[in-house]
């Protein structure tokens, strides 16, 4: 019997060469759904009884063929990686596939359990003076074998992804490993194009889960060959296999072949909905149901069991996808429908490998030329799977047949030692593509608290600033994910993905602690009613999530803090219920007020407006004020009544006007004063009436001007005073009239002066009564430069003393000193004198 297992392990060790080891029993699980996991026990053959003294360097001259720096501490050999290799377990047979018949797996030790010491047959032991050792010692270890991607379950992060994809979100997360992974990461069979999303949350769960939950709830799988990871949203294009399919449970010589055929089936969900409900189109989606799997038919006839999923719509800009789920979940349903159980013996089959199985009764030619094309396609499909899940079973315990010793420490269940290998296939058929199960996103905590934030990374620079959306949305630094900026940082560094700090500081802070755009909750909220308030820069929020799903935050409410303390002064203020929005800007004090003040017999309530204060009544407004009011405009006070202006005043109103008084009434004003009213103007008074002017004096009217009167009549003036009038002119007094004077008087007219009276004319002056005309003066002097005409109708006279000369129509009379002379039509009489000649 050979003293080789068909399977080895060979662990990376940073002080020597891989350690290698025999295996003698292995489990290994792969499939499409979950990274390989292996658990295998063997030994390690060492001339040391005591395994860990090895732990000291050995004299490499008088041992050269020895290892010197061999490590087993279980410490040491924890996560280091690892090769299984896997030999044809038939001897006896060659089997003839392309490719190597050597199949590895690549990963690291995630689990190692030291069992004992398996002491040489007795038969073996080197003769006690022999100076030449041979290998004496078995050292026994179970081990876990995982993928590498293993390492990516060892931490609890939570990140934020803003405005990306899915498949860059699993480039990045995936790039925190790259130094570590060892292998090449294949996204060429990712051909799908996803769309990009606003929010993409990791909370509190491990990067290996996170990835796994956006790549199956997207209908992407992952797997891994030795030396490549692969992502796929459709099949590696690989070279078909031809299996035998042999029933035969006496398969004596071991042929490649799969021996066995078989189906489970469990009763589950058969119809699937999702459903929205949008602000403006309520939406409700239905997955079809599959007609092509006899059982899905048949069940669906008996019953329908449906898995209804709600999902609220969070976003202004992004519709929910209501048709990714449940087309997802029915494909999951088609491949449990359509998905087979097999047994095979053939040790390198790999996940992801395209199988036609040769059945005896298709190698019938003559029977498939008679075939129609619709059977033989249907044929095609009875034959051609793909490889989705392998369980595997190795066991070669036969290499121990010759180490059975009385005094071994392995426990060892039997002596039915063998060497065999087995396996349990997971097949699909070729045409249909493996969807992965659902998993479930983390619970989002009940609330969070979050920083708003701006543009910018420096809060401080941008505090007290508003930083929106068009649609009154604000960014949030959400403090459960703050810590993980530093902690990608040194993950940076320490895989060296970018040496440049700025680089590494802008790619964090934009990544993985910083929201996209959240809709902030209010009280009310509704175009026909609401109260809205957008969070300022700097204000720290409470952070909730809408279904408690960890992709759907909102601003839920704010909080006050030492940073950001209440405008009402506490505690001296505490009574104060206060409304209050300060000044937007960096060093801004100002602020609105609407504070309630509460203190016993101090009620009051406070309105403060930093600048302008606008208020509109669309119908009436009533105030009625049970004291005092007090008011002052410091700037221009402007008041519009476009109907009635009615103003009671029980007592005494006080209009004191520091400048100019406007009154501009567009129609009537009138002014009723039941008393006394008093004008006092300190300077000028004007009154301007466009039109006629009326004034009604019941009584007496005293008009005291201190200096000059100025009167401008445009056209006529008309006094009519009923009593007397009288003018007292201490200076001159000056009429002045562009055309003709009458003055009018019913019965005398007087006209007397102190001196002198001067009628002056540029043309006649005239005298005229219907009666006597007297003139009486110490001297009368008249003078006329060219002609002087006195005319009387009957009788004129002049008299000096007792001369007169009286003339008449027919005579004239001369009187002087007692003579008279007559002249009349008969000539010239003189009387009582002479008539002389000289």
């Amino acid at each position: 019997m050979s003293l080789n297992s068909y399977m080895s392990l060979d662990i990376s060790n940073s002080t020597s060469n891989p350690l290698p080891f025999k295996i003698t029993k292995a489990l290994i699980k792969e499939s499409l759904e979950e990274l390989f996991s292996i658990e295998c026990e063997g030994f390690f053959e060492s001339l040391e009884q005591d395994l860990f003294s090895l732990n000291t360097l050995t004299n490499a001259s008088s041992h050269p063929s020895t290892p010197t720096t061999f490590n087993f501490h279980p410490n040491v050999l924890i996560d280091q990686e690892a090769i299984l290799s896997i030999h044809n377990p038939y001897e006896n047979n060659t089997l003839n596939f392309d490719n190597n018949e050597v199949k590895n797996y690549k990963g690291i030790i995630t689990y190692i359990k030291y069992l004992g010491i398996n002491h040489e047959s007795a038969l073996n032991i080197n003769d006690s003076a022999s100076n030449t050792k041979q290998i004496k010692y078995k050292h026994f270890f179970s081990f876990k074998l995982q993928s590498v991607l293993i390492r990516l379950s060892l931490n609890k992060a939570n990140r934020i992804y803003t405005h990306t994809n899915i498949i860059e979100v699993i480039k990045q997360t995936l790039g925190f490993y790259q130094d570590i992974l060892h292998k090449e990461i294949d996204y060429s069979n990712i051909h799908f194009n996803y769309e990009e999303q606003e929010l993409i949350s990791q909370y509190n769960e491990s990067d290996l889960d996170f990835i796994t939950r956006l790549s199956h709830n997207n209908g992407i799988f992952f797997y891994e060959d030795e030396n490549t990871i692969y992502f796929c949203d459709v099949y590696k294009n690989v070279k078909n296999k031809e299996i035998e399919y042999n029933p035969n449970v006496n398969n004596i010589l071991n042929q490649a072949c799969i021996s066995s055929i078989y189906k489970e089936q469990s009763l589950r969900t058969n119809s699937f909905t999702h459903s929205s409900i949008n602000a403006n189109t309520p939406l409700n989606l239905l997955s079809l149901h599959s007609s092509k799997v006899p059982y899905e038919q048949e069940l669906n006839n008996k019953a329908y069991y449906n898995e209804h999923f709600y999902e609220s719509e969070y976003s202004f800009t992004k519709s929910i996808d209501l048709k990714t789920k449940p087309s997802l979940k029915e494909k999951r349903a088609l491949v449990l429908n359509e998905s087979l159980l097999a047994k095979s013996n053939i040790y390198h089959l790999s996940l992801g490998d395209f199988i036609t199985l040769n059945y005896k009764e298709f190698n019938h030619q003559e029977e498939i030329k008679n075939q129609d094309e619709e059977k033989q396609d249907k044929a095609s499909l009875l034959k051609d799977f793909i490889i989705i899940a392998n369980t595997q079973i190795l066991i070669d315990d036969a290499i121990l047949a010759n180490s059975i010793n009385t005094n071994d420490h392995l426990n060892l269940k039997d002596l039915n030692l063998n060497k065999s290998y087995s396996n349990t296939l997971t097949l699909l058929k070729k045409n249909i593509i493996f969807t992965p199960s659902f998993k479930a996103k983390p619970k989002a905590p009940n609330s969070t608290q979050g920083i708003v934030i701006g543009e910018s990374k420096d809060i401080e620079s941008e505090r007290n600033t508003i930083y929106t959306d068009e649609h009154g949305r604000v960014k949030v630094r959400i403090n459960l994910y703050a810590n993980q900026e530093e902690l990608d940082n040194n993950t940076f560094i320490t895989n060296d993905i970018d040496t440049n700090s700025s680089n590494l500081s802008s790619n964090t802070y934009k990544s993985y602690h910083h929201t996209p755009f959240l809709r902030v909750a209010s009280s009310i909220a509704s175009n026909h009613s609401g109260f809205f308030h957008t969070p300022r820069i700097g204000d720290e929020v409470i952070i909730s999530f809408l279904d408690d799903d960890i992709d759907k935050p909102y601003v839920s409410s704010s909080l006050y803090n030492g940073a950001n303390p209440s405008l009402v002064n506490l505690p001296f203020n505490d009574h104060q219920t206060s409304l209050s929005s300060k000044t937007i800007g960096v060093n801004e004090e100002g602020y609105n007020e609407l504070t309630l003040s509460n203190i016993k017999d101090k009620e009051q309530i406070y309105l403060k407006a930093q600048k302008d204060y606008d208020e509109l009544v669309q119908h009436n407004f009533t105030q009625r004020i049970l004291n005092d009011k007090d008011s002052i405009v410091d700037g221009i006070y402007n008041e519009r009544i476009k109907k009635v202006h009615t103003q009671t005043i029980d007592l005494a109103k006080n209009v004191n006007v520091g400048g100019e008084y406007l009154t501009n009434v567009g129609l009537s004003k009138d002014t009723i004063v039941g008393l006394s009213n008093t004008l006092n103007v300190g300077v000028d008074n004007k009154v301007r009436v466009a039109k006629n002017s009326h004034e009604f004096v019941g009584e007496n009217k005293d008009i005291e001007i201190g200096a000059n009167q100025n009167t401008i009549i445009h056209k006529d003036e008309i006094r009519n005073v009923k009593g007397n009038k009288k003018e007292v002119v201490e200076g001159h007094y000056d009429i002045n009239i562009s055309d003709k004077m009458q003055v009018l008087s019913e019965k005398e007219m007087d006209y007397k002066s102190k001196d002198n009276i001067l009628f002056t004319s540029n043309e006649s002056i005239g005298f005229e009564s219907d009666k006597n005309t007297s003139m009486v003066a110490d001297n009368i002097t008249t003078y006329a430069k060219t002609i002087h005409e006195l005319k009387a109708d009957s009788e004129a006279t002049i008299q000096v003393g007792e001369t007169i000369i009286n003339a008449k129509p027919d005579c004239v009379i001369i009187k002087a000193g007692g003579v008279e002379v007559t002249i009349d039509s008969n000539g010239l009489v003189v009387r009582g004198g002479e008539l002389k000649a000289e």
